[in-house]
């Protein structure tokens, strides 16, 4: 059976669509995991990387997108395949699907999402293909501004309504840097207000 790992600061959650999945008698979950550490841990111990893991972006302090250079390095010290990673997130923002396939991530779908469409995902990654609703589907690039990976996680933050005391706390930098960082974006976007960057 296809294996799964399911990466959700939220019991609930995981518990949930582990119950579902099991309940489709094609998946075993491998295991659950409520931070980065743990997730980590968890596929170190594994005999053999999981097929699929679930993924949340926001994990309370956490970036969940953080999880999948991490999770490379492991299947490259193991000589391992990379597993499908699929984003099952709260957020249906553009800007937010984009970064997590920019990342790495080869699906995508919002947790307000039908179940047929999970499955969907799911049997898209297994068969080596990739999986986005098509109402996510950027045709025409967001933007050109040239961002550094750092400012791409400020916007990625605040479009996940964060204030800076957060973003802060999030990217371990301090308040004062996050300032600094949202005054260079706002001057490359010519944006003004976080108002204008949730628009993006």
């Amino acid at each position: 059976m296809t294996s799964i790992l399911l990466i959700d600061d939220h019991p609930l959650a995981t518990n949930g669509i582990g119950a579902w999945l099991n309940g489709t008698g094609r998946f075993t979950i491998s295991g659950t995991a409520k931070n980065l550490a743990e997730a980590s841990a968890l596929v170190e111990q594994l005999e053999n990387p999981p097929d699929i893991i679930i993924l949340d972006i926001s994990m309370g302090t956490e970036d969940g997108l953080d999880f999948i250079p991490m999770l490379a390095d492991i299947c490259a010290k193991r000589d391992a395949p990379m597993p499908g990673i699929l984003v099952c997130s709260m957020y249906e923002d553009l800007f937010l699907v984009q970064r997590a396939l920019d990342s790495g991530a080869r699906a995508y779908v919002s947790k307000s999402a039908e179940s047929g469409e999970i499955l969907t995902a799911i049997d898209a990654l297994l068969e080596g293909g990739d999986y986005v609703n098509p109402r996510y589907r950027i045709t025409t690039p967001q933007h050109t501004w040239s961002l550094t990976p750092r400012e791409n996680k400020i916007v990625a933050c605040i479009k996940q309504n964060m204030n800076n005391k957060q973003i802060a706390k999030r990217l371990n930098i301090a308040i004062r840097t996050v300032e600094n960082h949202l005054s260079h974006i706002y001057l490359k976007t010519g944006l003004a207000s976080r108002e204008d960057l949730l628009k993006l």
